[in-house]
Parts: structure tokens; C-alpha cells; sequence
């Protein structure tokens, strides 16, 4: 891959049925704006390799992956690949939905280059590592967005290609799905010298695939080496400390409900210092029906992504509606540093947790205490995490 660039026409129109969609368009100045989401991109990757992609949202990690696919193709600069490409780019790529799973096997499979033959004779196996076995012949319009990916992921393990574009396909499946998915990365790159380009904002599923990555920018290449070096980079470089983060609608991942979504966090104290060893920010959310006993959880990560701590909330009562909480945390345990701060809404159901939200990554501080810090670093391995105080909820009415 050589200077390569791929840019955008914001607000494009496809089409045009009237004089009055005409002139709406020419008085639109985003028509004329341009998205560079690739710039002078130059990467070389080897037979063999398990390369990871990171970088924040809207850093061209997909359009990336979407010129190796050739599913679009770049403005500037040139792409060598050597090799059949295979990819899963989004959940049920390829399905349609009112074919029945074992159909959308056969659909998938010669969308991505095998013959019947091939599907015959790896059918059972597809199947069998599916999980799907009980609703293989149900249209798959029926499925769970988990059971998408399992079948997706399954077709695609099974192919005899030489080289896997994945973009979080694990991001819904189950945790012992998650699992055997990662070992069967693993196989077929080490068995059959595969090779794989990973996206994926998991930073231990990084970890554990890939043996390179490279860092993504706003459209530039600005790291590229060993993975822990990457994910320095990235932590340092999604760690913008700023007073208020804003959230849209989207995907439900992480096996969150959906039933709760927060659309604003308010910092309040971004940078402790003099002292201060209690973080306050203000959650705006909003609620989709009655959440009773709702728990909020902050996982704290440091600058290499390693756990520094857990705090919990007391329990609060939703309400099915706009909800506006001051969250009190105490960080007094905690070193010198910056942080981000993973958020949770959850409920108990039973002797576990269901999660209704989960932001990773959602907020970053810093905490500069007012003499050197004389303790070591906390060494998550050999200690295991800190558990924080409990977290103090307060709800608020708007305007305060």
C-alpha cells in the first residue's frame, strides 16, 4: 500500500427528482465539503501476519479495511495484494434476511468465493462451530444479532483464503463464543500461515491476536511496531481530557440491553489537583422503560490500559425517562497519571449483573497531586484491581 488516500463528498445526493431538490442542493454548502478518511497511507504487511488496526472512531479504521476488501476504491495511491481476500465487515454481511440460515451458508460462501462442493463438504463443520444448529433452517431475519455473527464468523473461518479482514465481528457474540472464535484466529494463522487484519477498539483481543498493529488518526498512519507500543499510543492518544463528552444513538455492544443510554457526561473536576482526591461529573441519560435498582460502575484505566480500579454506585430508581445524575467518586488510592473512565448502567438479575449501558473509554482526567507520588505503580498482575468507595449517585433537575 503506497501513498494511498480515499476521500468523501459530505452530503452527497445520489439523486435528484425535482427543481426544488435541485436548488435545495446548490444551496447546500456541505455538498461541496470534502472528508479526506484516508491520507498518504503506506503499509506493508507480510504473509503470515496478525496485524492490528486502532484508532477512535471516524479514524478510517473501516475505510481501510473496505479498500482491502475492494468493496471501494482508493483516489490516490496504489494497493498490491497478493493473495484471496476474505472479509466480515458487519454483522450478517452477505445474509439475506428471509433465507434460512443453512441457505444464507451457501449465499455467503459463494459471495466470498467457495463452490457448492466446497460448502458440502464443510457444512457440518460451519454448523457445528455456528452454535446454530437448533435454528439452521429458520430465516435468519429471526436471529439475535449474536447469532448473526456466529454464523457469519463461521463461514468465513472455513474459508481457504489467504488473507481476513475482520472489523469487531466479536463485538456481540458471547464471551465463550468470543473464545473459540479467538483460537480459531489463532489456527489459521498458525496452521495454515494465514494472514489477518484486525480492527477492534478491545484492547485485550488485540493483545492476545495480533503480534504488530497500527495506530489510526483522523485519517493518518501515526504509529506502526509491537502492539503493546500501539496500544500506548492509542490510550495517549484517545485520552483528550475535555469538560463535556457527547453521545449519539448507537450499535448496542458488549451485551448491553439498550433499554439505557447516556448522551452527555458533564466533567466537573477534569484535572484533581491541591488536594482534590474526589472526581464529580455530571450523566444525562435516558431511559426506556422502568429500571428499577439500577447500579452505575466506573472502571478506571491508566495510560497502558492496565485495570487501577472498580467503584460502585448505591442502587437508584429509574424512572423510564430523561434522567441527570452528579456522580461523586473518591480517588485518594489512585496515582499521578492520566485515566479514562469505563461507564456501566446495570440491574441485578439473579446472582449476576445485566448491563442496560456500557461506554468504554467514555471520559478521560488527570490527577496531579500536590507532592511526588512516592508509591509504584499498581500492579494489576500480582495485586489484582482496586476495589474503590462506593461511587455516591445524587440525582439533579435540569439547570443545575
Amino acid at each position: 500500500m503506497e501513498h494511498v488516500g480515499k476521500t468523501y463528498c459530505l452530503g452527497q445526493r445520489t439523486g435528484i427528482s425535482s427543481l426544488q431538490e435541485l436548488w435545495k442542493a446548490r444551496r447546500e454548502k456541505k455538498d461541496n465539503e470534502k472528508f479526506a478518511a484516508l491520507r498518504d497511507i503506506n503499509l506493508e504487511v507480510k504473509k503470515g501476519e496478525r496485524l492490528g488496526i486502532l484508532g477512535r472512531n471516524g479514524a478510517g479504521k473501516s475505510t481501510l479495511l473496505k479498500l482491502l476488501a475492494r468493496i471501494t476504491e482508493p483516489d490516490q495511491g496504489l494497493i498490491r495484494i497478493k493473495g484471496r481476500v476474505a472479509g466480515m465487515l458487519e454483522v450478517g454481511t452477505g445474509f439475506h434476511r428471509e433465507l434460512t440460515g443453512r441457505e444464507n451458508i451457501y449465499l455467503n460462501g459463494a459471495m466470498l468465493g467457495m463452490n457448492r462442493k466446497e460448502i458440502d463438504e464443510k457444512l457440518e463443520s460451519i454448523i457445528e462451530f455456528s452454535e446454530c444448529r437448533e435454528f439452521i433452517d429458520t430465516p435468519v431475519k429471526k436471529y439475535s444479532s449474536g447469532m448473526y455473527v456466529k454464523l457469519g464468523f463461521s463461514v468465513l473461518a472455513h474459508l481457504d483464503m489467504d488473507i481476513f479482514l475482520m472489523d469487531e465481528v466479536l463485538a456481540v457474540g458471547d464471551g465463550g463464543f468470543q473464545k473459540k472464535c479467538l483460537d480459531k484466529m489463532r489456527e489459521i494463522n498458525r496452521e495454515q500461515g494465514r494472514t489477518i487484519l484486525y480492527v477492534s477498539h478491545n484492547l485485550e483481543t488485540i493483545r492476545e491476536i495480533c503480534d504488530r498493529c497500527i495506530v489510526l488518526d483522523k485519517g493518518r498512519l501515526i504509529f506502526q511496531g509491537s502492539t503493546e507500543k500501539a496500544v500506548e499510543t492509542y490510550m495517549k492518544n484517545i485520552l483528550d481530557i475535555r469538560p463535556v463528552y457527547e453521545f449519539e444513538k448507537r450499535q448496542n455492544i458488549n451485551f448491553a440491553t439498550g433499554k439505557l443510554q447516556v448522551t452527555q457526561i458533564i466533567m466537573e473536576t477534569p484535572r484533581l489537583e491541591k488536594g482534590d482526591r474526589y472526581l464529580r461529573m455530571k450523566i444525562r441519560y435516558e431511559e426506556k422503560e422502568d429500571l428499577p435498582d439500577l447500579t452505575i460502575r466506573l472502571t478506571f484505566h491508566d495510560e497502558q490500559d492496565r485495570i487501577a480500579g472498580t467503584a460502585l454506585s448505591e442502587e437508584i430508581s429509574g424512572k423510564n425517562q430523561e434522567g441527570f445524575l452528579r456522580i461523586t467518586a473518591d480517588t485518594e488510592v489512585l496515582v499521578s497519571g492520566i485515566y479514562s473512565v469505563d461507564i456501566a448502567f446495570m440491574s441485578p438479575q439473579g446472582d449476576r449483573f445485566l448491563k442496560h449501558e456500557y461506554i468504554q473509554r467514555a471520559a478521560a482526567f488527570q490527577i496531579q497531586r500536590q507532592e511526588p507520588d512516592s508509591r509504584a505503580g499498581w500492579n494489576k498482575e500480582i495485586w489484582g484491581n482496586i476495589v474503590l468507595p462506593a461511587v455516591r449517585a445524587e440525582e439533579l433537575f435540569p439547570g443545575e
